[in-house]
């Protein structure tokens, strides 16, 4: 028999599907997930061309003289890296104030937001950032994450008759309370087990209902 494919009855359930939304302010838990209700009250924004996560480990091996090839017992792990890419299409002073690193300025003008220059505080680290997406079969994963610093500053992209969008880079980072050695994220999926997925005619009716 020809395996010409890794296609099985499972596949469906397992394949991601959509963009997925950015969130930040949610309870930090490594425990539980954070609630659908509380993830649709801190929505970042909309953004354009999808989401894209990079966990990346950090190793170290010795170089030993007898030693040729990458043996697994002498792999260490020395660290890792957890940066998110986004392009976000809404212009917030929020989100402003994070990727310059700024604050709110008073100003006599009550019809603008001004923001200036800042020294880094702690309040320009998202808390409890993260990502909600669904599997083909609608359950949900989400990636919640501890401290996140906007590290691309403020990209603006506007082109003409088009809406612009600002391509933000999101790092992961650790504080002294969790450990110097290992990120705070937690990665949610739901179990197969007690999932029942609508069916696309019952999606589509729910949907005329609540547009």
């Amino acid at each position: 028999m020809s395996i010409t494919t890794g296609v099985s009855q499972g596949t469906p359930r397992r394949l991601t599907f959509g963009a997925g939304v950015l969130f930040q302010g949610v309870p930090y838990s490594e425990d539980t997930a954070p609630i659908e209700e509380a993830i649709k009250t801190a929505i970042l924004g909309a953004t354009s061309d999808g989401i894209t996560f990079t966990f990346t480990p950090e190793f170290y091996a010795p170089e030993l003289d007898g030693v040729h090839v990458d043996v697994k017992e002498l792999q260490r792990k020395t660290g890792e890296t957890l940066e998110i890419e986004a392009s976000v299409a809404e212009l917030t002073p929020d989100l402003v104030m994070h990727q310059v690193i700024g604050e709110k300025a008073d100003s006599t003008d009550k019809n603008y937001d001004v923001i200036k220059s800042s020294a880094l505080t702690t309040g320009h680290f998202y808390s409890g950032f993260g990502f909600y997406g669904e599997l083909f079969d609608g359950r949900p994963f989400i990636i919640l994450i501890k401290n996140v610093q906007c590290t691309s500053g403020l990209p603006l992209d506007n082109k003409s008759k088009e809406s612009g969008a600002m391509k933000c880079t999101f790092k992961a980072f650790s504080d002294l309370e969790y450990s110097t050695d290992k990120l705070p994220y937690a990665i949610f999926i739901r179990k197969e087990n007690g999932w029942e997925a609508a069916s696309l005619d019952e999606a589509d009716k729910e949907k005329a209902v609540t547009a």
